[in-house]
């Protein structure tokens, strides 16, 4: 039986999609090819542990993290899989990162003395994977001398070299910047760069463990035989990694966002609703006050969600959003009633508000519509 969550708003997390997601994955980039799956940002607001958890079963042979400490929660938690850092680990935090047994990330030169004190000063050898810039100019090694950088690195017993990646700047718009296969062309340019470092390091007698680059859509369109472990991000979750990057046929979406219906109330023309009386209704109306609002990640402005969907037909939001309410327009859904399920994204009855959909109308993509939902909403595994 479901938790009733003491809370007005809440998550619904199907686990078996995010684990069967992973399976499809998994099959897609080989069976030598290695998965991991990012559970950075919370899972992309799905729940870190529940979802590691879930990947795990189906098949991730490793998680990935942005920072230490998501980290070694994902270890207090008993998880006992590699995980990698994607991000910069602060000297302040790489002694804990080490005693968790977290593989660290060396983003640039500046990260390499204060991570050598810090092995010196633990007597504990640190497993590095070094990420290069191959046009994404975020984080990473300059790509024209990050080969004899490494080199450099690895005569340090301290540090154990084991693998290497980028990160791919547009492998989700093979028509970026509006120029027909500009993206697919400048994604080209970053694979043969990062393949050219690590002929380099092959040359020099420094093979690594694992190469690295594909992430969600990467995985489908540019895995490259060379490459050994590929990064599952939000594909795994069942959303498309964008409209010219479709997920393929039998990802499902994991996530669905709900509340309830506070108070359905009749009102006559001409009254306002909520704060700013920005909205006046022009005919006699039923207003449903939802119990969700902008403290929980229910965006207010610019744009706000447009719709919800109550007994299964898509019913207006009407004036702004409050920090913990939000009017609905009800006057053409008559059986409506208080305490009703209100569905801001997922499936109620013959309808869908999609991830992808929402993220069209926030004039957002679909990462931002689920990561930023608030830590205020419950999460409930189902």
């Amino acid at each position: 039986m479901m938790q009733i969550p003491l809370r007005p708003a809440w998550l619904e997390i199907t686990t078996h999609n995010i684990e069967n997601n992973t399976r499809l994955l998994k099959n897609i980039v080989g069976a030598q090819t290695e998965l991991m799956g990012m559970v950075k940002a919370n899972a992309y607001g799905h729940g870190a542990m529940e979802s590691a958890r879930a990947m795990l079963r189906g098949g991730a042979t490793w998680l990935g993290v942005y920072a230490a400490g998501e980290g070694i929660e994902l270890r207090d938690a008993g998880i006992t899989a590699p995980i990698l850092v994607l991000g910069p680990t602060l000297p302040e935090w790489t002694p804990a990162a080490l005693e968790h047994d977290l593989t660290l990330t060396i983003p640039s030169l500046d990260y390499i003395q204060p991570l050598l004190d810090t092995t010196r000063t633990l007597k504990r050898r640190a497993c590095v994977h070094i990420k290069i810039d191959t046009g994404m100019t975020r984080l990473g090694l300059n790509a024209e001398t990050a080969a004899q950088e490494i080199s450099r690195l690895a005569r340090n017993d301290e540090f154990h070299i084991q693998g290497m990646f980028t990160h791919f700047a547009v492998a989700d718009d093979p028509h970026a910047r509006g120029v027909q296969n500009w993206g697919d062309e400048f994604t080209r340019k970053q694979l043969e760069t990062f393949l050219r470092v690590a002929d380099e390091l092959e040359h020099a007698g420094l093979p690594l463990e694992y190469l690295h680059a594909a992430n969600s859509p990467a995985s489908i369109y540019y895995q490259h035989p060379r490459f050994n472990l590929a990064r599952g991000g939000i594909l795994l979750y069942g959303l498309h990694p964008s409209s010219d990057a479709p997920r393929p046929e039998g990802f499902e979406p994991a996530l669905a966002f709900k509340t309830r219906i506070a108070l359905v109330r009749d009102v006559p023309a001409g009254r306002f609703v909520s704060y700013g009386a920005t909205f006046e209704t022009q005919r006699a109306s039923r207003v449903g006050v939802l119990m969700v609002g902008y403290a929980d990640g229910f965006r207010r402005k610019p744009n706000h969600y447009g719709n919800v969907l109550v007994r299964g037909q898509r019913a207006p939001i009407i004036g702004r959003v409050c920090m913990d309410q939000t009017m609905i327009d009800l006057t053409d859904i008559p059986e409506a009633q208080t305490s009703d399920e209100a569905v801001l994204i997922g499936k109620q009855g013959n309808d869908e508000l999609s991830a992808e959909e929402i993220a069209e109308q926030l004039g957002t993509n679909n990462y931002e519509t689920v990561t930023t939902i608030s830590a205020r909403v419950p999460r409930i595994y189902v």
